[in-house]
C-alpha cells in the first residue's frame, strides 16, 4: 500500500562548480563555511520599484521586523510591479553614481551646482525629516523578504511662503556593511515648504543578485537641474533603515517535492488479515 505525500521545501541554490571542486578548494585553503553567495557575487542585479500614492487620512503604518499587511495603495503598487519587465543592470556604487552626475559629457546641458544657485541669490535648504521601511513579501517564510518599501519626508526650508521645488532621489542598499549600491532612482516629484503630509514611498521587489542577508538603506535627494546632493538620510540616522532582512526572488521560492511513503514493505494484505486474526485468537485463549 502506497501513500503519496505532497511537501513544500525551500529551494537550495548552489554555486556552479563549488561542490564538484571541493577537494581542490580545501587544498588551496579556501574557507567554505560561508554560503556560496559569499564566495562570488555577480556584477548584475535586478529590482523593480514603483512610487506609492499617499492618501491623507490613511491609517499609519509602523516599522516592524515581521510581515506587514499592505494597504490599498500598496496592493495597487504590488500589482503594477508584477506587470513590469525585469532586466538585470550593472551594479553601480554611490561613488560611481555621484561621479556620473557630475561628469556630464554634454556641456550644454551640464547640471549646475547648488553653489551657483546661492550665487544667484536663491536661498533655501533641504532636509529629509524622517524615513522608515516596511517588509511585505517572504514566500519561503525564512524571515528574509523580497518585497519591501521605503518612505521618507523631504522638506524645504525657505523664507518664502508656499515655495515649491522639483526633486528626485537615489535609493541605495548596503549588504552587511558593504558598499552602497543603487537600486532605484525615483521620478521627479515636488515638495512644498516643510509640509508634513507629503511623504514619498517607494515599493520594491528584488528579483536577482541580492543574496540572503541584512541590508542598510541610504537615500540621496537631488534638486532637479543641479548635480550635487542636497540632503541625505541613512541607517546611520534612523534605525528603521538598518539591517533589513532581504533576499531577491531567485532565493525566495518553494519547489514542490513528491515523496512516496511505502507502508508495510512486501507484506501482503492477506498476511495482515492473518496476523490480526492470530492476535485475536491468542487473546481469547489467554
Amino acid at each position: 500500500m502506497k501513500s503519496i505525500i505532497e511537501a513544500k521545501q525551500p529551494k537550495v541554490t548552489y554555486l556552479n562548480g563549488v561542490l564538484t571542486k571541493l577537494p581542490l578548494l580545501l587544498a588551496l585553503g579556501v574557507s567554505l563555511s560561508a554560503s556560496a553567495d559569499d564566495v562570488v557575487i555577480g556584477t548584475m542585479a535586478s529590482a523593480s520599484s514603483v512610487a506609492i500614492e499617499q492618501r491623507s487620512g490613511a491609517a499609519p503604518q509602523y516599522f516592524s521586523r515581521s510581515t506587514q499587511e499592505m494597504n490599498a495603495q500598496q496592493l495597487k503598487g504590488a500589482q503594477a510591479l508584477k506587470l513590469m519587465a525585469v532586466t538585470p543592470v550593472e551594479r553601480l556604487t554611490r561613488d560611481q553614481v555621484i561621479a556620473q552626475r557630475q561628469q556630464k559629457s554634454d556641456k550644454s546641458t551640464a547640471l549646475r551646482s547648488s553653489a551657483e544657485r546661492l550665487a544667484a541669490g536663491v536661498y533655501y535648504e533641504f532636509a529629509i525629516y524622517e524615513a522608515s521601511s516596511r517588509l511585505f513579501e517572504d514566500v519561503d517564510y525564512d524571515g528574509f523578504y523580497r518585497t519591501f518599501s521605503v518612505t521618507f519626508d523631504a522638506d524645504l526650508h525657505t523664507s518664502y511662503f508656499n515655495q515649491a521645488v522639483d526633486v528626485y532621489a537615489d535609493l541605495y542598499l548596503s549588504r552587511n556593511g558593504g558598499p552602497w549600491e543603487l537600486f532605484h532612482t525615483t521620478d521627479t516629484f515636488t515638495i512644498v515648504d516643510d509640509a508634513s503630509d507629503d511623504d514619498f514611498e517607494v515599493l520594491t521587489t528584488l528579483h536577482s543578485g541580492y543574496p540572503t542577508d541584512h541590508y542598510d538603506v541610504l537615500i540621496d535627494l537631488y534638486e532637479v537641474g543641479y548635480s550635487d546632493i542636497v540632503a541625505t538620510i541613512s541607517s546611520d540616522d534612523v534605525d528603521d533603515l538598518y539591517a533589513l532582512p532581504l533576499e531577491s526572488a531567485d532565493r525566495d521560492s518553494y519547489e514542490e517535492v513528491t515523496t512516496e511513503v511505502i507502508v508495510g514493505g512486501s507484506l501482503s494484505t492477506l498476511g495482515l488479515f492473518f496476523l490480526s486474526g492470530l492476535a485475536g485468537l491468542r487473546r481469547r485463549l489467554g
